[in-house]
């Protein structure tokens, strides 16, 4: 089972659910188009940008570390794995 865990503005998109075990295996962009089926349009809405690629602000973790420094969207997940779904957070 992977565990996705969402922070709470992406929360929004997905009912409010901040703690999602899905059954899959593959692909960090196969997860997340399994979870937009359960969750509908405004899932991918909130972490994709009009290209298709993860918006700038939206951070992903697989087992601890970013994905974008792994292969991004193509970061293999293993059925035990834990996905951690963030804003950037700035400051000053």
């Amino acid at each position: 089972m992977v565990r996705l865990v969402v922070a709470s503005p992406i929360a929004v998109a997905t009912r409010g659910e901040r703690e999602i075990d899905i059954e899959y295996e593959g692909t960090l962009a196969g997860l997340f188009d399994a979870v937009a089926e359960r969750y509908g349009r405004e899932f991918r809405q909130r972490i994709f940008d009009g290209d298709g690629g993860l918006k700038r602000f939206v951070n992903v973790y697989v087992n601890g570390e970013d994905a974008r420094y792994l292969r991004g969207l193509e970061t293999p997940v293993g059925r035990d794995a834990t996905v951690d779904l963030l804003p950037a957070i700035a400051g000053g």
